[in-house]
């Protein structure tokens, strides 16, 4: 697992790493009792952060190492980290898949909410997904979701379309079909393989995002959804995007 998406996904190891200093000892029961903590626990996560190599232990006090210094410094700029909405989210998916210098940044938006829906619902918005965009279109998905392509005629051409599929799609004939006549109406496809593939969603020009990942299991969550506006929230989903548009193959009829 990720180093920085285990830290998030414990209020209490984040509490305990903002107690402590670069510099100055701090015993167990004095961190436990600036924490709030019990000591049982306090210890108990005070051994897990021992063996991450972010905090050090010299003689019977406790500090925090260069690398723990850093990464508390900037996890400490989520906004409201104890009223923190995403702590369930990260506890319910595989956050930690996201690669490290784009997961850093994770969860540090101000303008985000949940979205829980039935996967078909999410995905027969497609077409009204497109035809809202005026700058691109951009999308994630293992699976092929096939639109009647005269829907969305008006954008065709007009502005970029891109998406991302698994490679894994290519064993489904009407996939593949599917996929050649959007490559005829001008949609870039680019495919890589579905192990590679840790994020699914969309991206509506620069005004909307709604993006989701796997699940505990692995399996891709359809259901569970962080949707935006926020300007840092998108440009996030954008830097993503550009991560696995960049390790895919072109789809070529």
């Amino acid at each position: 697992m990720k180093l920085y998406g285990y830290l998030v996904s414990s209020k209490n190891r984040i509490k305990i790493m903002k107690t402590l200093s670069i510099d100055n000892l701090m015993k167990s029961k004095e961190i436990s009792k600036k924490t709030g903590l019990s000591w049982q626990t306090a210890s108990a996560e005070l051994n897990n952060l021992l063996k991450l190599k972010v905090v050090n232990k010299v003689g019977t006090g406790y500090v925090l190492t260069e690398k723990g210094f850093f990464l508390i410094t900037r996890i400490s700029s989520l906004p409201s980290f104890d009223k923190w909405a995403f702590e369930s989210f990260v506890h319910d998916h595989q956050i930690h898949r996201i690669p490290p210098m784009i997961l850093k940044d994770f969860g540090i938006w101000k303008n985000v909410d949940f979205m829980a829906m039935h996967a078909t619902d999410f995905l027969a918005k497609e077409k009204d997904a497109i035809m809202s965009c005026n700058i691109q279109y951009r999308a994630i998905n293992p699976n092929v979701t096939k639109i009647d392509l005269s829907l969305i005629e008006d954008k065709l051409g007009k502005i970029p379309i891109k998406f991302i599929y698994s490679k894994q799609a290519l064993e489904d004939t009407e996939s593949r079909a599917y996929m050649d006549e959007q490559i005829e109406n001008g949609i870039s496809i680019k495919l890589i393989d579905a192990d590679q593939m840790y994020m699914i969603g969309r991206l509506l020009d620069l005004k909307e995002a709604n993006v989701s990942f796997r699940n505990r299991s692995g399996e891709f969550d359809f259901s569970n959804y962080i949707v935006g506006n926020d300007e840092e929230f998108i440009f996030w989903c954008r830097r993503n995007f550009h991560y696995l548009w960049e390790l895919g193959t072109p789809y070529e009829k």
